[in-house]
């Protein structure tokens, strides 16, 4: 019998004070990714498998903002040194998941979308698409203590869940926060989302 995995995943992407409540709208302010974080998370075991995790150098404001930085903990000095283009690391990603089906917590297919139409690669909903397994945690995990402002980093934290942190606004913490979530939630007898 094969096993079922699913690849759970979080980008962290430019930001400035009030960009999220104002979409993004601002002039020069874009939704340009520096960090994919993903985790391949075995559905039948409830655990994980495999980890992906890459810095990316944004184009369009290549200097990180201060509220950025602190948010996440990313430097500039990490980014310039360690960070790829997008299009390799899209590249990279997209070996990782493999098969797999991805699923994330919110819009992050769209903040993916958006890269790829700046980078002249493919952007359509058929080119890069997942589940979003926010509306599931907002309603099953409503008893539980997940609220509509519940943000992935800290889905674990707020259900009690077992997670080694590492830091919140990081793709790989958020994304494994979302996994520890789920194999909390799924253990206690919530219906599977998948």
């Amino acid at each position: 019998m094969t096993q079922r995995t699913i690849v759970f995943y979080d980008t962290e992407f430019t930001t400035w004070p009030g960009a999220m409540e104002n979409d993004w709208s601002e002039p020069g302010q874009y939704r340009e990714i520096v960090q994919i974080g993903a985790v391949r998370f075995n559905l039948d075991t409830l655990e994980e498998e495999d980890e992906f995790d890459i810095l990316v150098k944004p184009v369009k404001n290549p200097v990180l903002s201060d509220f950025f930085i602190s948010l996440t903990g990313i430097t500039q000095k990490e980014v310039d040194e360690k960070g790829a283009a997008f299009p390799d690391a899209y590249r990279l990603f997209t070996s990782f998941i493999g098969e797999d089906k991805t699923c994330s917590y919110g819009g992050d297919s769209s903040v993916i979308r958006e890269n790829l139409g700046w980078n002249g690669m493919p952007d359509g909903k058929d080119d890069f698409d997942c589940l979003d397994i926010g509306p599931w945690f907002k309603s099953e995990g409503k008893p539980f203590g997940v609220r509509d402002k519940t943000n992935s980093g800290h889905l674990a934290a707020t259900l009690g869940a077992p997670i080694n942190s590492i830091r919140e606004h990081n793709a790989l913490h958020d994304v494994r926060s979302i996994a520890a979530a789920y194999r909390f939630l799924v253990q206690k007898g919530v219906k599977d989302f998948f």
